[in-house]
């Protein structure tokens, strides 16, 4: 009896079972391909593989899925907080530059406008510039000179060498009415 117990026992793996070690480690996988192993090859091909395949099967054009580690996402915070910390003050910047810009052009006009009046200074000072002046612009004459004026084309349309009167702005009409509202009816 005890040799036909011995020959008649059987093992875990003639009945398809996984040893238990295997079966800890998610060994449902391995039982699947030894059942499979085991069954006919008419059912293996009628019933469709289920198993992923393995990855020398896979065709070479196929790429691996895009996947953000943790990693990779706090850096991506990390570079937008920097960003968008510095977008203001860098925007300030420039704009400040922008207005020192403006500003030296300004200045440079400005300058150059002073050294023009500062040349016009200088030759006002001259006494001798200031009676030349005189002479052809408000038609002075030295004590003991007679004045007097030709009237002709050359003079334009002065006569007697009195200038003409421009009419006055409307901004002054306004004001000689406020000063003096009779002056005003009289005219």
């Amino acid at each position: 009896m005890s040799q036909r117990s011995s020959s008649t026992r059987r093992t875990p793996s003639r009945l398809g079972l996984v040893p238990p070690t295997r079966a800890a480690e998610g060994g449902r996988r391995e039982r699947e391909q030894q059942v499979e192993a085991e069954r006919p090859e008419a059912v293996e091909e009628a019933r469709p593989r289920t198993l992923p395949r393995p990855a020398a099967a896979r065709p070479a054009t196929q790429r691996p899925k895009f996947r953000l580690t943790r990693r990779a996402t706090i850096l991506a915070l990390a570079v937008c907080a920097v960003v968008v910390t510095v977008a203001y003050p860098f925007q300030e910047y420039l704009s400040q530059r922008s207005q020192l810009a403006a500003v030296d052009r300004q200045n440079a006009t400005l300058s150059k406008k002073v050294t023009q009046l500062q040349g016009q200074i200088a030759l006002w000072s001259d006494p001798g510039y200031v009676a030349i002046q005189a002479r052809s612009q408000l038609h002075y004459v030295k004590p003991g000179e007679e004045g007097f004026t030709v009237a002709g084309p050359a003079n334009g349309s002065e006569q007697l060498g009195l200038p003409t009167p421009e009419p006055s702005p409307w901004y002054d009409k306004l004001w000689g009415s406020v000063k003096d509202p009779s002056a005003t009816a009289t005219r």
